[in-house]
């Protein structure tokens, strides 16, 4: 389901503007690493004949792995853009180049290949790839993640029904939560125990956040959703995001 943003603070409007054009200076940089690897694996055709085409896409550092270790090169050693994306950013970034490169290496069940990798156009650059939950911590993710229920939603915005949603015109920015919370288990002295309160308790308007950002200096990126109020959309808009799970 797509969910447009409504960002109108300026402030946040400047960071996601710079976060846009870091992302974009790290995916053309990986593409450009990209095409120079793809013309000099098909430049060594004694060598995939002699060795065998996987060497030598080991040795030129043609697969997955070796793409991500390109892009967090470019990011540590711009200097700049460490301000603006995260090394998870970076990785993902590497990935989705790396998915356009292994459809022109491979060919598909039909045989057919996908065109030499090229370098993008700004105007074209319009999705950031990320992940949202962390696939080795807890309780973490390591790009964007949607935050609120839907409930809290149409509270924050309306009476609590669902056909008096009336969201403003300019979103306000959610705060982030305050506080502790229980944790569901007992200390060592017996008491019970209690957690400082994170976006994951959040449970007002929905809100996309990118926590923290690479340095953490700048505080959480919080951007407004806007959730489809056209007719016949609300139906739709519960069965994506009424269930937390989903």
């Amino acid at each position: 389901m797509v969910l447009p943003l409504a960002v109108t603070d300026l402030g946040d409007l400047a960071r996601l503007e710079k976060l846009f054009g870091s992302m974009w200076s790290i995916k053309r940089a990986v593409q450009r690493d990209a095409r120079a690897k793809v013309d000099a694996y098909w430049a060594a055709f004694h060598e995939r004949d002699r060795d065998g085409a996987k060497a030598v896409r080991q040795r030129l550092g043609l697969n997955r792995e070796a793409l991500e270790r390109c892009a967090y090169k470019h990011l540590e050693t711009s200097g700049h853009l460490k301000h603006h994306a995260s090394k998870a950013l970076a990785m993902h970034m590497a990935d989705e180049v790396w998915n356009g490169v292994q459809r022109h290496l491979f060919a598909d069940t039909t045989g057919k290949r996908h065109g030499r990798p090229k370098t993008g156009r700004w105007n074209d650059f319009t999705r950031i790839p990320g992940r949202a939950r962390s696939h080795t911590a807890d309780r973490k993710w390591e790009t964007f993640r949607l935050v609120g229920t839907l409930q809290g939603h149409t509270i924050g915005h309306a009476d609590g029904g669902r056909h008096t949603l009336q969201q403003p015109r300019r979103m306000p920015v959610s705060a982030a939560p305050s506080g502790v919370v229980p944790t569901g288990k007992t200390t060592a002295s017996g008491k019970p125990g209690k957690r400082k309160a994170t976006w994951w308790d959040h449970a007002g308007p929905l809100a996309v956040v990118f926590a923290g950002g690479p340095d953490g200096s700048r505080g959480d990126l919080v951007l407004p959703v806007r959730v489809p109020q056209q007719p016949g959309q609300w139906a739709r808009a519960e069965y994506f995001l009424s269930n937390p799970g989903r």
